[in-house]
């Protein structure tokens, strides 16, 4: 559909990927356009620091009243993190389905920093308790009994709403009532949700993923003729099996494409499957004869193959199936970018002559390349490299152009990734950034400077503590992370799950002192500690009779089992003291040293990137869940010493 959607989102013309039906079903929310101020938003003076563009999208309101608990709401919850805004009422029309979603979101977004606001207009206080409870809703909830909010919002009666706001304060998305009779209508409600959230999808997903190619579900579909087509009447045939609507336009354009990619390759063994989600045979017939198309059209009775294949109104679904019959691609688009990615798998997976389809102007992203580089891309997809820009968005600071150099590729570059053109498939660590644009195909020199000086440039000593290169380099080294290319998906998860919490060396060898050596020359440092709660960490043990465990006493003590550390210090250092952040200050207070470089200073580092892995090697999602996404609040209780905050960064 061309009509222009109110509700903006992360990827540039989001709509353009829907299904025929759902597209005008997402398109219903006008309340956006009028919005002009909100106390979410950044102010100009904010903005102009951080060097952020103005932004086309239509801030939140400020919200605030009375909880259905009694207690006080606002929309300040959402102040640097992304939520979501839930209007309903017990009532509506779809409330259980849509409160279905909202327990799904919510229960993924725990550990994504997602706030959840509600905003109930019940008029009956029983009625919106006995909902709440019986869902599980644990976030605030505003009574709007008058709906002077819903007004504030202008959203519609009767329907359940959801909006999505940014960790600025503007709305990226979101939908205003369930409707239609599409089948999977809810799941596909909810797969658009967890996209402009960038939250992981649950379940029932056919798609590539770390590595692992899925198995192809079986499908039986009919031609127009009512003749039947199985997957497995196409056994050891390289498929290209495409959901399509018979009035979306980006289909018709995939359609002709492939019809082209048909007649160009004139190959025995490719089978192109167009499956119309409308099963009006003569809509189907009219599309075709009008596109002048020669492939054969399906249709799917009872939405089987859809179902099978978890298809959710996204058009046009294209999903190529190889040989051995596992999804080697999938994909949802109709432009230059995905019709290279589709010619090159299907030619790899012929095994004939594959051209380079690289972009020829900008950067071609990590998708282009495991076409060919299939081993080295799924080793890539168990680094951290891979979900760089992930943490970004978790932290609010996907649109700040100090970290966005390091979590994109191709910054600012002609075809890279910028601001104004955040393409959503070069976010992230890939191949281009270590290897160049295009790799040795369009960048033949980007080898000669070598990879150490090239991780050097965003694992420098403002945002990488203590990085070596040689220690690090194991961890995303293709050749050495083959050695996972046997694990299941299930296992693969669980290595990147580990990978994201390995110990690492903090801080350069030497031998721990204690704080009162520090005290001489930092007396207001030492004071400022003295009377923090790190100062008596080992007391709050003692009163938890959990002095004696090594487990506790590694968190609450100075330097623990390291030379100097605790116990073999002593008792002054059963506390969290200096050299717990700073590093073992035996060189530092050495009579001739040099001062500067011989300890740890902070005040220049990130705090997002250095300092917190320091604080979170202890304050960790077991002891202190959701503490990495309050680190800058917390800082400001204990922040001592000189600091610019202009060249740090958040």
């Amino acid at each position: 559909m061309q009509t222009r959607s109110p509700l903006p989102s992360p990827r540039p013309h989001w709509k353009h990927r829907l299904g025929w039906a759902l597209a005008v079903l997402l398109l219903v929310l006008g309340f956006v356009v009028r919005f002009m101020f909100s106390a979410a938003a950044p102010s100009a003076e904010e903005a102009e620091s951080k060097a952020i563009a103005p932004r086309a999208e239509r801030p939140l309101p400020r919200l605030s009243g009375r909880s259905l608990d009694g207690g006080q709401a606002s929309t300040e919850l959402f102040r640097r993190r992304r939520g979501i805004v839930y209007v309903f009422a017990s009532s509506d029309s779809d409330a259980e389905p849509v409160a279905g979603i909202v327990q799904r979101l919510r229960a993924s977004g725990a550990d994504a920093n997602i706030a959840f606001l509600g905003l109930n207009r019940d008029l009956d206080p029983t009625r919106s308790r006995a909902f709440v409870e019986s869902h599980g809703f644990d976030f605030p909830i505003l009574l709007d009994h008058d709906l002077a909010l819903s007004r504030k919002l202008q959203v519609p009666p009767g329907k359940s709403t959801l909006i999505v706001v940014d960790a600025e304060g503007y709305i990226i998305g979101g939908f205003a009532g369930l409707e239609g009779d599409l089948p999977e209508i809810e799941a596909a409600y909810e797969s658009e949700m967890r996209r402009v959230l960038h939250l992981k999808k649950v379940g029932g997903e056919v798609t590539p993923a770390l590595g692992v190619l899925p198995e192809a579900p079986g499908f039986d579909v009919k031609n127009l003729n009512g003749g039947r087509t199985t997957l497995s009447q196409l056994e050891g045939k390289v498929i290209i099996l495409v959901f399509f609507a018979p009035t979306c336009p980006h289909c018709h354009a995939s359609l002709k494409f492939l019809d082209r990619l048909a007649q160009r390759l004139q190959h025995a063994d490719l089978r192109i499957v167009p499956v119309s989600v409308s099963n009006r045979k003569y809509v189907v017939e009219d599309m075709a004869e009008k596109l002048e198309i020669q492939l054969a059209m399906y249709v799917d009775p009872d939405n089987s193959a859809q179902r099978a294949y978890a298809h959710r109104h996204s058009v046009p679904d294209i999903i190529v199936i190889d040989r051995e019959g596992r999804v080697a691609l999938r994909l949802s688009g109709s432009d230059a970018r995905s019709e290279a990615m589709i010619t090159m798998e299907v030619r790899q997976a012929l095994g004939i002559e594959n051209p380079l389809l690289l972009d020829r102007k900008g950067y071609s992203g990590e998708g282009v390349c495991q076409t060919c580089h299939r081993n080295q891309h799924q080793t890539w997809a168990l680094t951290n490299h891979a979900y760089a820009f992930g943490t970004l968005i978790e932290h609010g600071e996907e649109r700040n152009p100090e970290c966005l150099p390091c979590h994109t590729v191709g910054w600012e570059k002609p075809g890279g990734y910028s601001l104004e053109t955040p393409y959503s498939y070069l976010q992230g660590v890939q191949c281009e950034n270590c290897h160049g644009r295009g790799g040795p195909h369009q960048s033949p020199d980007a080898p000669a400077q070598g990879f150490e000086s090239v991780c050097g440039t965003c694992h420098n000593p403002k945002h990488s503590l203590n990085f070596k290169f040689a220690e690090r380099l194991p961890e995303i080294s293709h050749s050495m992370n083959l050695r996972f290319a046997s694990l299941s998906l299930e296992e693969r998860q669980a290595l990147l799950e580990r990978r994201d919490k390995r110990d690492r060396t903090l801080f350069e060898e030497g031998a721990y002192v204690g704080s009162a050596a520090c005290q001489s020359c930092h007396s207001a440092e030492h004071e400022l500690w003295a009377k923090s709660a790190h100062a008596n960490a080992f007391d709050t043990l003692s009163a938890k009779q959990a002095n004696e465990k090594a487990d506790c006493q590694k968190c609450h003590t100075t330097g623990f089992n390291e030379p100097g550390g605790f116990p073999e210090g002593g008792v002054s250092l059963r506390n969290v003291g200096c050299e717990s952040c700073h590093g073992p200050g035996e060189n530092h207070i050495k009579q001739d040293t040099q001062k500067s470089g011989s300890i740890l200073a902070l005040a220049d580092k990130c705090d997002s990137c250095v300092i917190l892995q320091i604080c979170g090697s202890c304050h960790d999602d077991q002891n202190d869940p959701g503490f990495e996404f309050e680190l800058i609040d917390k800082l400001e209780r204990i922040r001592h010493g000189s600091r610019d905050t202009a060249s740090v960064g958040p």
